[in-house]
């Protein structure tokens, strides 16, 4: 039974109901909760020097919800609307203006871009608060749109890219290498809304239910939606997207980590996911064309976003010939230009 989002129910041991009452709330002495000081009325933080901080004793949960609310979103706000812009920020560019996304306090880092930082929240801020305008902003900037390409000289002031000399490269996450796996297949079921789909068999659900990825069939037309549908169980996460550094859904994971490792490439070789989206993979593009040339440079344009070199079709056509298209294709899952962002 659980009664974290209840607030009137039967009282069993120290479980007991609030009635929407909160609870009163003492000061702890070094932060002993056996060791209870004086009674803490409810306030928040002042924005203003002339800000009443204390909320009534009396009020309700409920309106005490409210209250914290319309304090975070004043317009006066110091933190909120730079923690929102920068956190678009570091989506776009693998590392926040702050690097330490979760904490803009004390023990967090300093702003490399301080005034940026500003001018990004107030525009934000006052022009709508439109994320989609604010993604606009960021990527038809001219920092956006810079090359990835190395400069020794800039690195020598600057190795670690903190001022933004070059655009930094990015390895998809996990959910992006999936969608774009069932993308580049034509298998990617783009609908949008309604249920979820489990990428595992779900077994003894009377009691400790067993999730088991090992016996989910890939080839099944429900999962081939996009991740952000995925249903995700935090107790035990799917070995394949581990594999690909996917989030751990029972933390709080401010920035991705970033690993390169062989099994990651061994699950792009022979993960049973892989080896169906290959098959499909080599499926459309027989059915584009039989000739094996133009079979390579559609392949090559759907993963890189480019033609192939005389060399590069070479090589692909006679391995493709001597050892199957699909076993082409999935080859080129593994390569860099799939799943890196320049």
């Amino acid at each position: 039974m659980v009664y974290a989002a209840a607030t009137n129910f039967q009282p069993k041991n120290n479980f007991k109901p609030t009635g929407g009452k909160p609870r009163p709330v003492h000061l702890l002495h070094r932060g002993d909760v056996q060791h209870p000081l004086e009674l803490v009325p409810p306030g928040l933080l002042p924005l203003r020097e002339d800000d009443d901080w204390k909320l009534d004793a009396e009020a309700s949960e409920s309106q005490r919800r409210a209250e914290l609310a319309r304090w975070l979103t004043d317009r006066e706000h110091p933190l909120l609307w730079r923690s929102i812009v920068n956190r678009v920020w570091q989506y776009h560019f693998g590392r926040g203006l702050v690097a330490t996304s979760n904490d803009f306090g004390r023990m967090g880092a300093r702003p490399t871009h301080g005034d940026l930082l500003d001018w990004l929240a107030i525009e934000f801020r006052d022009s709508g608060q439109s994320l989609k305008q604010l993604h606009r902003l960021i990527v038809t900037s001219s920092v956006y749109r810079q090359s990835s390409d190395f400069d020794s000289s800039d690195a020598a002031i600057d190795s670690s890219n903190q001022f933004l000399w070059r655009m930094n490269r990015r390895r998809l996450t996990a959910e992006e290498i999936r969608d774009s796996i069932l993308a580049v297949s034509g298998s990617l079921d783009t609908s949008m809304g309604g249920p979820g789909f489990y990428l595992f068999k779900l077994e003894k659900t009377e009691h400790s239910p067993h999730f088991e990825y090992h016996q989910f069939d890939p080839a099944e037309s429900e999962s081939h939606r996009r991740s952000i549908y995925r249903f995700i169980v935090r107790s035990q996460p799917d070995p394949y997207m581990t594999t690909l550094d996917c989030a751990d859904s029972s933390q709080s994971t401010p920035r991705r980590v970033e690993t390169l490792t062989s099994l990651q490439a061994l699950s792009l070789l022979n993960n049973r996911f892989n080896l169906e989206m290959a098959k499909r993979f080599a499926d459309r593009l027989q059915t584009e064309s039989d000739q094996p040339d133009v079979q390579v440079d559609r392949a090559m344009m759907l993963v890189a976003g480019r033609l192939p070199s005389d060399e590069e079709r070479d090589e692909l056509v006679g391995y493709a010939e001597r050892y199957g298209l699909p076993n082409m294709c999935r080859m080129m899952f593994n390569l860099s230009e799939f799943v890196f962002l320049d």
